[in-house]
């Protein structure tokens, strides 16, 4: 799988560009604010249908300008693919191969991508809500139908909330409860499947760039009670709580992980630089566990790393076989040799070249 060309017209301080890609790894050099992390935004948005640095669309088209275009030829299984995205007149429109398709959603599910940014370190200090998004990303791409079940359970859950909100009855809010557990009761089989294939992945990379072996502790959003979970129980236990309160205080939507290393909670025990590549583990081993080559965007990959650190973590993104995107100010950061076919590009004021 591959990102082989990508054209851009007038996203953010890119006016146009053209652009061949390696099948490997793509170096993308220059000083701050100069267009670095835009073109990631760019490959972001053809491959996700959204932006990693903003929820709204509009924000990315160059100033002075009516909308945005971006047009990518990929290739997955020998299979080509034209991918464009239009946006106008607060309107978005996606083609693949001529065919329209209705939701930008849908471009997820094609192109398995996975982002490092200076703000990914947010996944280990902020609250449960980015780690379930890390579980639920790694789930969707191995289990095709996990999607539509979480949809289905989120929209349980908002019926459920209404109803307690509107202090309905008791056995009109209770009516929801079971169809709420089947969903969550699947939810939590695929999450806890997954945390048990990841954690022997993600241990082999914490040895690798850290020298520590990360553990996650996952908490599936109730309580283990007796050996067992039972949610069913606990719903119908706190029932006046959730009364008081207005929601549903138990299930999926409540899940966490907790990471630790020798027990310990790794914010505790990691500097900055520790962390960083604590979360370059945790993503490389999602990443391992894909059914198909994924692509990898890494912006600033050697802020807060010395060199030593920058080559491990280099070689161990070259044993993956995801195509590669990295950004940093100057050339020497990088260590690029044992890859095959990599490609440099200077970028500054938007405008890019390819150097020899």
């Amino acid at each position: 799988m591959a990102l082989q060309h990508l054209e851009i017209q007038h996203l953010r301080n890119i006016e146009q560009t053209k652009l061949e890609f390696s099948p490997s790894v793509n170096l993308i050099i220059g000083p701050n604010a100069s267009g670095k992390t835009s073109l990631l935004e760019a490959i972001s948005l053809i491959c996700q249908g959204r932006s990693f640095r903003t929820t709204r669309i509009d924000q990315l088209i160059q100033h002075q300008q009516n909308g945005m275009l971006l047009v990518a030829h990929h290739e997955q299984d020998n299979e080509k693919q034209i991918i464009g995205l239009a946006r106008e007149n607060r309107k978005t429109r996606v083609k693949i191969n001529g065919q329209a398709i209705s939701k930008t959603t849908e471009l997820a599910g094609r192109i398995p991508l996975f982002i490092l940014i200076p703000e990914s370190h947010e996944l280990l200090d902020s609250g449960p809500k980015m780690r379930r998004q890390y579980l639920d990303w790694g789930v969707f791409h191995v289990e095709h139908q996990y999607l539509d079940i979480w949809k289905q359970y989120h929209r349980i859950l908002r019926q459920r909330n209404n109803a307690l909100r509107r202090n309905r009855t008791k056995q009109e809010i209770q009516a929801w409860d079971l169809p709420l557990i089947e969903k969550a009761e699947l939810l939590h089989r695929f999450r806890q499947d997954y945390i048990d294939e990841l954690s022997p992945v993600l241990a082999k990379y914490g040895e690798q760039l850290i020298d520590e072996n990360p553990q996650f502790a996952y908490q599936p959003g109730w309580e283990k009670k007796d050996g067992s979970l039972d949610l069913a129980g606990q719903l119908s236990e706190g029932f006046s709580q959730d009364q008081e309160r207005g929601f549903t205080r138990l299930g999926p939507h409540r899940a966490d992980i907790k990471i630790k290393i020798s027990g310990k909670a790794v914010q505790t025990v990691f500097s900055r630089g520790q962390q960083k590549l604590l979360i370059c583990a945790m993503t490389l081993a999602q990443l391992k566990l894909q059914p198909v080559d994924s692509i990898l965007l890494v912006d600033d990959l050697p802020a807060e790393l010395d060199p030593q650190r920058r080559a491990i973590l280099m070689n161990a993104l070259k044993e993956t076989g995801a195509q590669v995107f990295v950004t940093a100010t100057e050339p020497d950061l990088i260590e690029l040799s044992g890859w095959s076919e990599p490609k440099m590009f200077h970028v500054k004021h938007g405008s890019f070249q390819d150097v020899v």
